[in-house]
């Protein structure tokens, strides 16, 4: 951006407006946390039974054994960070979780969208399953904001699913790829 007879060389910042109010995050900031968290993000969308019914929930996860950077991610989006893990192999390192709800996770979900690569359909279907809340906060819930978001939780691809066919599809390149080189 030009200011005078200068050029302007700082990042643009990103408007977040989350449930503790209106900040500003630098847009190079957004774009990591998006790139960590399509290394090292999760979205989970669970399913439990409460009274008999069935209800869902969702959760953005990122886990690291460097707690520098998931305190970092803390100080600026917010969420629970939890207590390290001891593992049970003595050459595994301890890891920690950074949990956040659905209402915390979404202004991270919405500033992160434009920089996914590899998560990006997840959180698409993850914002739509936060917009599908009940309105009615009843006993019973409402029932047709239950069933869309058991509908999303259906489509929320399941990451020992996605490699199987990542690994299906590269296998059938390999045979491909044999036939090919055969038949010239």
């Amino acid at each position: 951006m030009e200011v005078g007879n200068s050029l302007d060389t700082r990042p643009p910042l990103v408007l977040i407006v989350s449930d503790n109010g209106p900040s500003t995050v630098p847009s190079h900031e957004v774009a990591y946390t998006a790139g960590f968290f399509d290394g090292e993000g999760c979205v989970n969308i669970v399913r439990y039974l409460q009274r008999g019914r069935s209800y869902h929930t969702l959760q953005i996860v990122f886990t690291n054994t460097d707690f520098q950077a998931l305190e970092w991610l803390r100080q600026r989006w917010g969420g629970y960070l939890s207590k390290p893990t001891q593992p049970s192999n003595p050459r595994h390192r301890s890891s920690r979780h950074l949990r956040m709800s659905a209402g915390p996770a979404r202004p991270l979900l919405v500033a992160m969208l434009p920089y996914l690569i590899i998560k990006k359909s997840q959180v698409e279907i993850a914002l739509e399953f936060i917009e599908a809340k009940s309105c009615n906060r009843g006993r019973r819930g409402d029932p047709v904001a239950l069933a869309k978001r058991a509908a999303l939780a259906a489509r929320m691809p399941r990451p020992r699913a996605r490699f199987n066919v990542v690994n299906q599809r590269f296998s059938e390149r390999e045979t491909e790829d044999e036939a090919s080189e055969t038949c010239c």
